[in-house]
């Protein structure tokens, strides 16, 4: 293309007589001047990605090699003389050969991105994307955030958890199963995944044994409130090191189920904490979540609680299990997250359902924050919270518009649906009152709180759960509420419950179930 746009150049610049007469020189001149474009192009890899995957980056890096390659000539022009032997190329004519480059070079690019879209989005289920899912987080993760990619010493995790005994607790969700994959790469001894999903969990099998088939991995299909199942899983796999990440965590569904969000997210929790303690592991580290800060919904709220609950376990000693808490915000292509969801809307052709247009969020990949909370784990002395520095917050309109433009459809439109319940506009990783020292991983940061008291914290636990267990969602949410002061509910029912400056405590006359909350709306009648 650069070959034929120079012949173009010289017939438009010299006329198409001068160029036939001397179109032996011509041709000869440019089959030389072709070397500074090659080694453009090779300088700028531009070979290094497929036409259908074209991206603006890759446009750039065309232009980026023209002009490499004019420079080059005219300095050869100028310093080595270059006119008196070939066919005298003039500036206007490097500079016409360019334009003509770059609209053919591009052009095509687009052209054949443009062609494979349309064939994808009329004859397959992919849409306009037509990547798999893993190709579209690594190509979103440079289109998208607007930060380099956070890494962490795997040789030093691999020396520390290598030849341990680890269970995973939530194993083929989206976090679990990539800690599952990172973790049978450090070379376990045994690797014990349980989740109650079992297609998921199948799906996971199926990963590890190709990848690290001789890892033995051992796949639990269980409930983590099933008590007596647990337990004889502690028993007979006496685990050394505990990654709990089973829990709810949607915010609008946890928001209509409070009960269950507490029955599995609290409930859960302190039945594998306190196995954790009597069966003697070492540590145990539960990933916890932004949303947990100043919660404002259900599923904050519990994790919340989770929170203060293992930290009330936490043990100094020797021989004591050791409490970690990981927290970090949204992670890119998450099941159920902002992104797969934005991703199909596109695919459909819009519209983008967007809450709030100041709505803001942290991003991370699944495979950072994982290698992120193996960090954590080897790091924490036991006690602490550790906070992952994400970044600066993405404004999710903005990255609604970057998905778009990476789609190709920029038909689309965007649409307001308002927040939902229980969500607000920005995530806090720390409380203010939370005191923040550097860890030695400078996108870890550890928040240095009062431990929980044992006794209180799990009177209240219990008092919880007994709530919960009535089934009681107003019951259940008032006694979150007195157990997490700075829960505060927004854009939701709940928020009724809040206290008010100028009124008494509201309460109920009545034990409405959830579905009556949302669908029936009784009214929350105060205490006279």
């Amino acid at each position: 293309m650069v070959y034929l746009s120079g012949l173009v150049a010289c017939v438009v610049n010299h006329g198409l007589a001068n160029t036939v007469s001397n179109l032996g020189l011509i041709l000869q001149t440019m089959l030389i001047y072709l070397s500074p474009f090659a080694a453009g192009f090779l300088l700028c890899g531009t070979y290094r990605n497929i036409f259908r995957r074209t991206s603006f980056p890759d446009l750039v890096r065309v232009c980026m090699a023209l002009a490499f390659a004019v420079t080059v000539i005219m300095l050869l022009r100028i310093f080595l003389h270059a006119d008196n032997v070939l066919f005298a190329i003039r500036l206007r004519d490097l500079i016409l050969l360019s334009l003509l480059a770059v609209t053919t070079i591009c052009g095509m690019r687009v052209g054949v991105k443009t062609l494979y879209d349309l064939y994808l989005r009329y004859t397959t289920s992919g849409g306009a994307y037509g990547y798999s899912e893993r190709q579209l987080i690594d190509l979103e993760m440079a289109d998208l955030l607007d930060r380099n990619p956070i890494e962490v010493d795997m040789d030093e995790i691999r020396a520390k958890l290598s030849g341990r005994r680890i269970l995973v607790t939530g194993a083929a969700g989206s976090i679990g199963s990539e800690l599952a994959l990172q973790l049978a790469s450090l070379r376990p001894q045994r690797l014990i995944l349980i989740d109650q999903a079992e297609s998921p969990l199948h799906n996971l099998r199926l990963e590890l044994e190709r990848l690290y088939p001789k890892t033995d991995c051992v796949y639990i299909v269980a409930d983590i409130c099933n008590g007596p199942r647990m337990e004889r899983i502690f028993a007979s796999e006496s685990p050394e090191i505990v990654f709990h990440a089973a829990a709810y965590k949607h915010v609008p569904l946890m928001e209509e189920n409070p009960v269950e969000s507490v029955t599995n997210n609290v409930g859960g929790t302190r039945l594998i904490a306190d196995l954790a303690v009597s069966y003697k592991v070492e540590k145990f580290i539960l990933v916890s979540t932004d949303k947990a800060v100043n919660p404002t919904n259900v599923m904050g709220c519990t994790k919340r609680i989770c929170e203060m609950y293992c930290q009330s376990l936490s043990s100094n000693r020797p021989d004591g299990c050791r409490f970690i808490t990981t927290r970090f915000g949204n992670v890119l292509g998450s099941q159920g997250s902002v992104i797969p969801t934005f991703r199909s809307q596109i695919r459909r052709g819009g519209p983008v359902m967007v809450t709030h247009p100041d709505i803001i969020r942290y991003f991370m990949l699944i495979p950072e924050a994982c290698a992120l909370v193996l960090e954590a784990a080897i790091l924490g002395k036991g006690g602490e919270i550790f906070a992952f520095d994400m970044g600066k917050p993405v404004k999710i309109v903005e990255l609604v518009r970057r998905m778009i433009a990476l789609s190709g459809r920029f038909d689309v439109k965007i649409e307001y649906c308002g927040l939902r319940p229980g969500e607000k506009l920005y995530e806090e990783l720390l409380t203010e009152k939370e005191q923040v020292i550097p860890s030695s991983h400078p996108k870890i940061k550890i928040a240095k709180v009062e431990p929980s008291d044992k006794r209180r914290v799990s009177a209240q636990v219990n008092e919880l759960l007994a709530t919960a267990h009535t089934f009681n969602a107003i019951a259940t949410v008032r006694s979150m509420k007195r157990m997490v002061p700075e829960y505060i509910s927004n854009n939701s029912p709940y928020s009724a419950l809040d206290p008010s400056p100028s009124g008494p405590q509201p309460s109920l006359e009545v034990s409405p179930t959830t579905t009556d909350i949302y669908h029936n709306k009784p009214e929350i009648q105060p205490i006279a």
